[in-house]
């Protein structure tokens, strides 16, 4: 049948766990990071995401948000072509730009701040191209300023080979593509890193709640 070829070809094109890692950039600290993906059918998807820090620093490590080295994980759960809900939005276009600019997107908050004008839509195309897919996390949000920011997270995939990872913004009329360098791995972002997490070097009893 038509529709299960079609539910199947997303889990064989897109479900895996991956793992990256980038400098931030702009502390310089090595990030490391892991994706899982995971299609649950008609069209529904289950995302985990977890970020890591490998040193303490004074941009990564303070009271509010705790110490960079303990793992930041993040599960949800979205439907295609549905916004995500307003109460999660935010914390998913954080979590994905972590991928693609690890620091920008909390350097853009501290600098401008955010208005609640922010959205999340996921796509997935299968049947343009025999054999290969596309997933895509289309992210906008308005800063106080006024200026729009453009996010995009994209997932091009083959039955034949592993999946490519971009990640795009446009602030105002600047545009910048970032390729990821995701690699597939056993692991999923929620198992992630479970080792002890050593004292932190900036605040007392690091680690985030």
């Amino acid at each position: 049948p038509i529709t299960l070829t079609s539910e199947l070809k997303k889990m064989l094109l897109f479900n895996g766990n991956f793992y990256g890692q980038d400098q931030a950039v702009f502390f310089g600290d090595l990030k490391k990071q892991v994706l899982t993906i995971q299609y649950q059918g008609e069209g529904t998807w289950a995302f985990g995401i977890c970020h890591k820090c490998d040193t303490c620093s004074e941009q990564t490590c303070d009271d509010e948000g705790g110490c960079g080295k303990q793992p930041e994980k993040l599960q949800f759960v979205v439907k295609e072509k549905k916004t995500c809900d307003s109460a999660a939005v935010f914390a998913i276009v954080r979590g994905l730009s972590g991928f693609g600019s690890t620091g920008y997107f909390d350097g853009l908050m501290n600098k401008y701040k955010v208005s609640k004008q922010v959205s999340t839509v996921l796509s997935v195309e299968t049947g343009n191209v025999p054999d290969s897919g596309q997933l895509v996390f289309s992210s906008s949000l308005v800063l106080v300023t006024g200026q729009e920011v453009i996010c995009k997270f994209q997932v091009n995939s083959t039955l034949d080979d592993s999946p490519v990872f971009k990640y795009y913004r446009t602030v105002g009329d600047q545009a910048r593509e970032i390729p990821l360098l995701l690699t597939e791995c056993q692991v999923t972002a929620m198992e992630a890193f479970p080792e002890p997490v050593t004292e932190c070097e900036y605040i007392d009893g690091g680690g985030r709640e």
